[in-house]
């Protein structure tokens, strides 16, 4: 079926849990996620709406309701 999606969803669910387990052990070797984009934020504050709209894009193309089988020949189908 999509085993192949579904293992790659645990890994990157695992590396992100390690990676901030890491982070809230050593504070002050590594950054967690969220005090990462707080400093990119600072730094550059058009990386959160460019980041902002690129999830939002990455929603709008998995969750809206377009169904090619359903769609007229020749539009979009």
């Amino acid at each position: 079926m999509n085993t192949l999606w579904i293992v790659w969803w645990l890994l990157a669910i695992g590396l992100f849990a390690v990676f901030e387990r890491y982070a809230f052990d050593h504070p002050d070797r590594c950054n967690t996620l969220s005090r990462f984009m707080w400093s990119l934020g600072q730094k550059w504050p058009l990386s959160i709406a460019l980041l902002g709209m690129l999830f939002g894009g990455l929603l709008v193309h998995f969750y809206w309701n377009w169904c090619p089988a359903l769609m007229p020949a020749g539009q979009g189908g």
